[in-house]
């Protein structure tokens, strides 16, 4: 049984959405707190590129499009990009002109992954399980290690405010105070142009050892790269008690 609020997973969102479909469960119960704003970014049209089998179906409406509108989770930001192919750095000048544009006027932030995120809760559990961390930006949290040989002294750091627990940030899922965010973004953008390479080509590059890396990486690693930097403020949810990730 999952108990966090969100789920992010792409081998499971797309059976347990469908699952709740077939029941009517959950349908049209949940509402978005006024005071925070959820978004996305994906480009116009198909994402046919980085959709897998176990998300088939969701090429043209993503799964967290599809889900918020099934929940009644209204207002979802989508922020589109016409240019292909896609790369995950994409996101940071989206969301940070969004940011700068001055049309996000909520107290929290929230950001989701379009293709393999869903909500299975009210929303208002995330901003409470959020504010019991006692930060201003809360990530969620995954074993995979991708890009650490390439900032071993990041690594380090980071090996030391987890405790040793295996854990790293995971940027599919997070939310923040939206002025702490806007901060953040300021910081990644530095390293996000020119912009990354696209997810195909993503682990040869890093087995190139990149030297001016995280330049041209993933978001994550940027947001990876620059996490001591903001800590204690940004911290991450190494329990995943906010979203479910298998």
């Amino acid at each position: 049984m999952i108990n966090q609020p969100v789920v992010h997973d792409r081998h499971h969102v797309k059976s347990l959405f469908e699952n709740m479909i077939a029941s009517g469960m959950y349908k049209n119960i949940f509402t978005k707190p006024d005071d925070l704003t959820i978004l996305t970014c994906r480009n116009e049209g198909s994402m046919e590129d980085r959709i897998i089998p176990n998300l088939k179906g969701y090429e043209d409406t993503s799964i967290l499009e599809s889900s918020l509108d099934y929940l009644g989770i209204k207002n979802l930001v989508i922020l589109k990009d016409n240019r292909l192919p896609w790369r995950n750095t994409f996101k940071f000048e989206m969301v940070l002109n969004y940011l700068n544009s001055g049309r996000c006027n909520t107290k929290y932030f929230m950001f989701c992954d379009a293709i393999d995120v869903i909500f299975v809760d009210h929303p208002q559990k995330v901003i409470d399980i959020f504010e019991s961390f006692n930060c201003d930006a809360l990530f969620m949290s995954t074993h995979s290690t991708d890009g650490y040989k390439c900032m071993p002294k990041v690594k380090k750091i980071v090996d030391q405010i987890n405790k040793g627990n295996k854990r790293y940030l995971n940027s599919g899922v997070y939310i923040g105070k939206t002025t702490f965010i806007k901060k953040i973004f300021e910081e990644a953008i530095k390293y996000a142009l020119p912009h990354g390479v696209t997810m195909a080509e993503y682990h040869d590059y890093l087995k190139s050892n990149p030297p001016n890396y995280p330049q041209g990486s993933q978001d994550q690693d940027i947001f990876r790269f620059i996490e001591p930097k903001f800590y204690p403020k940004l911290k991450v949810d190494y329990q995943n008690l906010m979203a479910y990730r298998s």
